[in-house]
């Protein structure tokens, strides 16, 4: 059965047929397998609905895919792999091969865009049948086995035409703690696409004749749909304008010494849309050192700037011995307190000048690394607090809510953090989204098992990708201004 749900700007597809448009396909099998080590990952996710309604709308062989899987349970993780269109340099053959009578079929043996080998969608006599395959030989996989699982979502999205949506909500579930999570023949279907309605809705419910059953969607892994260039998602600018040491206040630190607070600005060159939305980005170093320049952060600003965005990296008050896991100690507490503080401080500067830097004051993000994580959560979960120092969203790399307890009004948030970190735990983070859920908030844990603390380099595509999901979708950027 089809289901149309209308998500985003309408476009013309393969048929001539204006829309954009989510089909729902019935599935057969989701396997997600960890059975040692991470090169011997797998997933497979396949579909088929005989007379069916879907239609096959838009053209991978023009415009490539991306295929968005997540597996939910107890330790929930999900990924978005690209299956772009063109050529290989390898061998010379196209990635995508097909039209949309005889199907799409996706394939690269060697793992040249990533760690999909196959993907196939296709429309036979009324029979609707994709197919998936993800091996950890062709590259890194963060999907694993929830441990244990309750359900998934795989989502093919042509890009310029349709999406796809397989959901494995029920079924035949099979659970092997960490080495395999499977469910097959479910009795349902229903959409892997997040709503834009609610921000604190994250679940979407597909009711059957004998059961009802809901499945919480992940809005990090979930890229909008849309044809290229789609601002706030795609490098839409070619270049990008920094201004350097911005002075956005100042402040008494422990010692007595007023310090001059700066922050260096990333924009779109020759951007002329206003206003735009805005990311604050905090640094690492536990409270003691550190810069506005952390390599990590200014590739995050100048990636960010392109899409659209403007981005600010601030410096803020730094206190001698600063912290660490052990124990915290008052100089420790003060330099958490004045990071926060100065970090409230910056978005208070932004919307003070609001029209001098063309930010929408309603879409202001704060995210960082290590001690900047913890200070973007901290300045989140204290948005219910302090409305002027509100923000829309918390990213953090390595960090967790360390100051205050999470409300029901504080906004949602997006956590990576490596299971194997030992600067600042990982229980951290888990308990710092265990209590967001519990407050009714969208929260995100993506958990890298066996890594350590702030694997930036390690896992940036991730990153950046679930980064520009999730502020996408949580501060409703198809309405902000384009």
């Amino acid at each position: 059965m089809m289901r149309r749900l209308l998500v985003g700007l309408l476009v013309l597809s393969t048929f001539s047929v204006a829309h954009t448009a989510d089909q729902t396909v019935r599935g057969s099998q989701l396997i997600v397998k960890d059975p040692s080590t991470p090169e011997r990952r797998k997933i497979t996710v396949k579909a088929k609905e005989t007379a069916s309604d879907d239609t096959l709308v838009g053209d991978p062989v023009a415009g490539g895919a991306t295929v968005t899987i997540t597996a939910n349970g107890a330790m929930p993780s999900g990924e978005t792999y690209p299956l772009p269109a063109g050529t290989s340099p390898t061998n010379q053959k196209p990635f995508w091969t097909g039209d949309p009578l005889k199907g799409f079929k996706y394939r690269d043996s060697r793992g040249e865009n990533g760690p999909v080998r196959v993907a196939q969608i296709k429309l036979r006599k009324g029979v609707f049948q994709i197919k998936v395959v993800v091996d950890g030989k062709l590259g890194p996989v963060a999907v694993v086995p929830p441990s244990p699982g309750s359900d998934g979502c795989a989502l093919l999205t042509i890009i310029g035409g349709d999406s796809y949506s397989v959901q494995f909500a029920d079924g035949e579930l099979t659970n092997d703690g960490a080495v395999l999570f499977k469910v097959v023949k479910p009795t349902g279907e229903g959409s892997c696409v997040p709503t834009t309605t609610s921000t604190t809705s994250t679940t979407t419910t597909t009711t059957s004749s004998s059961s009802t059953t809901t499945t919480t969607l992940g809005f990090p892994y979930v890229p909008p749909p849309g044809p290229a260039p789609l601002r706030y998602r795609d490098l839409v600018f070619a270049a990008v304008t920094t201004t350097s040491n911005v002075t956005y206040g100042s402040a008494v630190n422990n010692s007595g010494q007023t310090v001059t607070l700066r922050l260096d600005l990333y924009e779109p060159t020759g951007d002329t849309v206003a206003p735009r939305p805005l990311i604050i980005w905090v640094h690492g170093g536990s409270f003691s050192s550190g810069d506005k320049t952390s390599p990590e952060l200014v590739d995050e600003a100048n990636t960010f700037a392109r899409k659209g965005y403007v981005n600010a990296s601030i410096n803020y008050r730094l206190e001698p011995g600063g912290c660490s896991a052990g124990g915290p100690t008052v100089t420790c507490i003060i330099a958490i307190q004045e990071a926060m503080q100065d970090a409230q401080t910056a978005v208070r500067f932004f919307r003070t000048n609001a029209a001098t830097y063309d930010v929408d004051e309603s879409r202001i993000a704060i995210g960082g690394s290590s001690a900047g994580a913890i200070t973007a959560l901290n300045v989140g979960f204290g948005s219910s607090e302090d409305a002027t120092a509100a923000v829309a969203g918390a990213v953090s790399l390595s960090g967790a809510n360390l100051l205050g307890p999470i409300d029901a009004d504080d906004p949602p948030s997006l956590l990576f953090h490596g299971t194997a970190d030992f600067v600042v735990p990982y229980q951290w983070a888990v308990n710092t989204f265990n209590q967001a859920i519990a407050a009714g908030l969208d929260s995100f844990l993506t958990s890298w098992a066996g890594a350590g603390h702030v694997p930036y380099v390690q896992h940036r595509t991730e990153i950046l990708d679930q980064t520009t999901n999730f502020l996408y979708w949580e501060m409703d950027l198809s309405n902000a201004a384009q």
